[in-house]
């Protein structure tokens, strides 16, 4: 099974990018010490409210997904979105070319 990569990205209240980051740290470390996978996050370059979250290499989706769904709550990364916002989350494998 090819491993898959996660792109989660959402727009940000304004003012509470500090709060944020200092969550997603905590929220990384836990993730990294439940499932083994390091995570990462960037601001969109032109929107800098436009935040993403980037997990790859991930072996075992469904344990991932429950770990992460369970630390997104615990951290309470909803009450950073802004209002009407949500969680995008696109998730990609590698491309094998039949041969």
């Amino acid at each position: 099974m090819s491993p898959s990569h996660y792109y989660i990205y959402y727009p940000v209240r304004i003012g509470m990018e500090a709060d944020l980051a200092r969550e997603l740290y905590n929220l990384q470390a836990e993730i990294l010490a439940f499932t083994g996978v390091g995570g990462r996050f960037l601001r969109k370059a032109d929107d800098p409210w436009t935040w993403m979250e980037i997990y790859e290499n991930v072996i075992d989706p469904p344990a991932f997904d429950a770990v992460l769904e369970g630390a997104v709550v615990r951290h309470g990364l909803e009450r950073f979105l802004e209002a009407g916002g949500h969680r995008h989350t696109e998730r990609f494998v590698p491309f094998v070319p039949c041969v």
